[in-house]
């Protein structure tokens, strides 16, 4: 096998782009210099592992030495001479794009018409000379076609940094990235907690693979006259993943970029995008940490909670503080909420209007749901509570993790009511480790799947959460442990049944972690990130550059 070596002695960068027959045979790239070249470009249909080496040489002279893999010590990309697919017409296509690349290069060096004449003249021959002229000369003035190509080895930008919730939205930016860089991905963070936000200007102008933020809100940024976006200048698609309802974040989603696209956890949030906001998502949730140590850990928790605890009377209190007639509206679309847990927040607005005889136009819908968002909190914290009430009514015991249960009424009345100091992320995975069963309470999510979710889940605890619309289909009461918010006295009956029954807790913990590391880790996420990248950065090249 012939292992690629950086080596100050070895073949120039030249002698590579002016003979692609050096790079001749199966080749093994280390993978760490793979990475920091770009990776293979998928976006080039012919001539990727050429066209590979001639960036890794770009950075030095190379050399390939005849000798076996040792794949314990050192990762690999292997490759090969050229792929099945590779057509006449890619390949000089390639050759084009090479040309148009490393123009200056050829210039420099007195290579370049050279280069292009030897090009033009195999085109005459071959019957295509006009098609490659034009195709030749975008390639030379980078243009769209350029850019596109070119930005398939060029890094994912990634902002993180948000301390929200113990870091939950860096450390998943993180897991998120970690996985790109295991596939082969170069990937560069941005930290919006350490640098300041002006420093993001370092990358205007600059074309990326992608540029992803974790509900952030780095796309709002203007430039300096206040009315241009700053990532109008700040090149490649752009993906938000917001995990939380779109009313949260409509002040963020005022801009109007190109390629945005909103990354979302729930398939109704997906519909209230496009219907209210007019922005393309996709339903893309969230995925769970895989603990490094497996899962041998003593389950010493029947059942832990890991969440804050949340004031329903302080969020009662924000609403009777609104305008007389906003408060009536909000206390009864909190009625409606209450008495209707299956129901979204926006359904549930809907039918409070309905039943005052309220019409609205679309707009004026949103801006009054805005108005009245906090009776989404307020409801969230109603059932939480509830839950946790008629768990602890019945005498079991929940094991809670979060400075803020200390002052909550809870604590005071149940003796059951085990209070743990806050966790970080990693720490919970521990904790969920050592637990039978770990409860979730969705945040409203009618028909989503949440990080919380996946992680107990693949920490092997067994999984206890109210019903949303993404379970059936994908799991079942063999991977887990489903309740109804309408039906909350049930919930005691089946976790006592489930903590008798040891045997079969061990079955649905094992099935649920099985079927969750097959389809929500972050190395699943990553993958079907770049699927869909590719997916519509070809749907976007038809339709804005041509085929």
């Amino acid at each position: 096998m012939k292992i690629l070596k950086q080596d100050p002695a070895g073949i120039s960068f030249m002698e590579i782009l002016l003979d692609e027959t050096i790079c001749q045979g199966t080749i093994a790239v280390p993978w760490e210099l793979a990475v920091q070249s770009g990776g293979y470009n998928q976006r080039l249909k012919a001539k990727r592992k050429y066209e590979l080496i001639l960036r890794i040489a770009a950075k030095g002279p190379v050399d390939f030495i005849e000798q076996e893999l040792d794949t314990k010590q050192e990762k690999y990309l292997i490759v090969y001479e050229q792929e099945a697919e590779e057509s006449a017409d890619d390949r000089w296509k390639a050759d084009c794009y090479v040309i148009g690349k490393y123009s200056s290069q050829l210039q420099e060096s007195g290579f370049f018409d050279q280069a292009v004449s030897d090009m033009l003249q195999l085109a005459e021959n071959e019957g295509h000379l006009q098609q490659t002229l034009d195709y030749l000369e975008q390639m030379i003035r980078h243009g769209n076609s350029y850019d596109f190509i070119d930005s398939g080895s060029r890094p994912v930008l990634i902002y993180k940094g948000d301390p929200v919730c113990h870091n939950v939205l860096t450390v998943m930016a993180e897991q998120f990235g970690n996985a790109l860089e295991q596939l082969g991905i170069p990937v560069i963070y941005f930290d919006c907690e350490k640098e300041d936000v002006k420093e993001v200007t370092k990358y205007t102008y600059q074309y990326f693979r992608a540029i992803v933020g974790v509900q952030s809100y780095m796309f709002s940024i203007r430039q300096k006259d206040e009315i241009h976006d700053l990532h109008d200048v700040i090149y490649g698609p752009k993906y938000n993943f917001v995990f939380d309802h779109p009313l949260w974040f409509q002040h963020h989603l005022k801009h109007h970029l190109k390629q945005f696209y909103i990354l979302t956890n729930d398939s109704y949030y997906q519909r209230f995008y496009q219907k209210y906001y007019k922005k393309e998502a996709v339903f893309f949730p969230p995925a769970g940490i895989v603990p490094k140590d497996g899962n041998c850990r003593e389950r010493i928790y029947d059942m832990t909670f890991v969440g804050e605890y949340g004031d329903y009377w302080n969020e009662l209190l924000i609403i009777h503080q609104m305008e007389r007639s906003r408060r009536f509206l909000a206390n009864h679309f909190l009625l409606v909420m209450r008495r209707n847990p299956q129901l979204t927040a926006e359904e549930a607005l809907m039918q409070t209007l309905s039943s005052r005889q309220i019409t609205l136009t679309e707009q004026e819908f949103l801006d009054l749901f805005y108005e009245l968002r906090r009776v989404i909190f307020c409801v969230m914290n109603y059932y939480r509570d509830r839950v946790l009430r008629v768990i602890l009514k019945s005498g079991l015991s929940l094991h809670v993790f979060g400075n803020s249960w200390r002052r909550s009424p809870l604590t005071m009345r149940y003796s059951n009511l085990i209070c743990h100091p806050d966790v970080s992320v990693e720490q919970s995975v521990a904790v969920w480790q050592q637990s039978k069963l770990s409860l979730n309470v969705m945040s409203w999510h009618k028909s989503g799947f949440t990080e919380r979710m996946a992680g107990i889940m693949l920490a092997g605890a067994v999984l206890v959460t109210d019903y949303t619309q993404y379970l059936p289909g994908r799991y079942d009461s063999s991977d887990l442990l489903c309740f109804h918010l309408e039906r909350l006295q049930e919930l005691p009956a089946q976790i006592m049944r489930l903590l008798g029954n040891e045997q079969k807790r061990k079955i649905i913990a094992e099935n649920g972690r099985m079927k969750t590391l097959s389809e929500h880790t972050w190395k699943k996420r990553a993958e079907q990130f770049l699927t869909l990248l590719e997916q519509q950065a070809e749907r976007y090249e038809l339709q804005h550059i041509g085929g």
